[in-house]
């Protein structure tokens, strides 16, 4: 296995282990074998991190007399001075050379900064780790895993605390790719341009995803969460491509997550954005799934006006469910059941044969009472405007997913057992900055929360 310590190097450290153990193990069983294996870790790992420390502290962060200050001055250099760290490994004192700015008043450490540190005692790979476990856990249980699984004492302020100082920097991140396609769309068309990035990729932080799959899905949903003391909702999106199964429909591949609370003019950028990077253009078929709401709807011709569009049909559902209640009277056990007919006769011409079925049959439809010419005429609306992303039979003909699914689990999965667990409350900031993390992680990026990690 490929690493930082030379294949010598362990060899050398292997036999070192083999005497040491020889001369001083004792266990009798695997479980004080584990036990004894576990505390050498620690130990040797905390005097590897010392005994390393050494040798780049202290003089070897002397940057010379004078260096450059952020107001434009010169620091000049005082002396050598202290601070702790705490790593993976343990606590560390470590020396580093003091420039003092005698314009702006203001004292830099240079070598902290080229490490990624800032004032506070944690190293970027400590944070990365907090953050992998609290991203996916409450503060509480991530803490407590943190110290079972490795000897970390961390208060639930303090990651919380590390959890608020990343978070932005994921932000500021989506933000710098979306205002890079943003200038892009300024010099080329939106199809030009989704041409030029399959062909030619120029987006040096969009990395583009090689094409996986028959199809490319984009879906938008919100759910809502406590935050700033009311509900909020709390949009989230995601782009998937998908496999066909044995019966020629499709099944989810692979999958990528947006979330937090954003407009949607935010949204649609950003959705924008996450389908570049997955190479959009370069799939024969794009799908937009989402509900009834307009805005969902405005989105999807202003970011993906190639895409094919399909209303959920489960939403579509509920609407003819909700009709039903009002035509038929439920209070009545038979005509609860006739209701209960109809829908699913609607239901099944539905996807048997498209809304036109259904909307002859709302036209045609007769009623006396203000109630049901309400809701009827709500209903007629709301599946006219809709009849063109009602095409069921040819999207199950093709093996296109019609219900929303994914995008309903996203809701969930990102954002609710993260953000509306029994009793909890959230400051904006904090909702964002621990979604922010979470999105990262179940993404499979959790590789680069260490560099984000890192004090500019």
């Amino acid at each position: 296995m490929a690493g930082v310590i030379s294949l010598e190097g362990r060899k050398d450290l292997l036999l070192l282990v083999q005497e040491w153990y020889a001369k001083h193990g004792d266990a009798r069983d695997l479980e004080e074998a584990e036990d004894f294996a576990e505390e050498a870790r620690r130990l040797v790992g905390e005097t590897v991190l010392e005994a390393s420390v050494l040798r780049v502290t202290g003089k070897a962060t002397y940057q010379g007399t004078h260096v450059r200050c952020s107001c434009g001055e010169r620091s000049r250099f005082v002396n050598y001075r202290p601070r702790w760290v705490k790593s993976l490994c343990g606590e560390v004192r470590i020396s580093r050379a003091y420039y003092y700015c005698s314009a702006c008043k203001s004292g830099q450490a240079p070598w902290d900064g080229a490490q990624g540190l800032n004032e506070r005692v944690w190293s970027p790979r400590f944070k990365g780790m907090v953050c992998r476990a609290v991203g996916r856990l409450t503060y509480a249980d991530g803490c407590s895993l943190l110290t079972e699984l490795c000897g970390i004492s961390l208060e639930e302020s303090s990651a919380e605390d590390i959890v608020l100082e990343v978070g932005p920097r994921i932000r500021a991140e989506e933000a710098q790719r979306t205002a890079q396609v943003k200038e892009q769309l300024k010099q080329a068309t939106a199809d030009r341009l989704m041409v030029d990035i399959v062909a030619d990729p120029t987006l040096p932080s969009v990395a583009v995803r090689e094409v996986r799959g028959s199809r490319l899905y984009a879906s938008v949903d919100a759910t809502t969460a406590h935050i700033d003391g009311d509900w909020h909702n709390v949009q989230a999106g995601m782009v998937f491509t998908v496999r066909s199964d044995e019966d020629g429909r499709d099944t989810l591949l692979q999958r990528e997550y947006l979330s937090g609370r954003m407009n949607m003019e935010t949204l649609g950028w950003r959705m924008r954005t996450l389908a570049f990077s997955w190479n959009h253009a370069a799939y024969s078929e794009r799908v937009f799934l989402g509900d009834g709401a307009p805005c969902n709807w405005n989105l999807a011709a202003t970011h993906f006006p190639d895409a094919i569009c399909i209303l959920d049909f489960y939403h579509a559902s509920e609407h003819v469910w909700e009709l039903s209640r009002v035509l038929y009277a439920q209070e009545h056990t038979a005509q609860k059941a006739k209701g209960d007919r109809w829908v699913h006769e609607r239901l099944d011409s539905l996807k048997k044969e498209g809304p036109q079925p259904l909307l002859r049959a709302l036209k045609r439809r007769k009623v006396q009472a203000p109630k049901q010419q309400e809701a009827l005429s709500k209903a007629l609306h709301y599946f006219l405007t809709n009849a063109k992303r009602m095409d069921y039979p040819a999207h199950l003909h093709a093996g296109r997913m019609i219900g929303s699914g994914p995008i309903e689990a996203a809701c969930k999965v990102v954002i609710g057992q993260r953000l509306k667990q029994a009793g909890m409350r959230w400051k904006n900031e904090g909702a964002d900055a621990v979604l922010a993390v979470r999105t990262i992680l179940l993404n499979g990026n959790s590789q680069n929360l260490t560099q984000l990690a890192r004090a500019a």
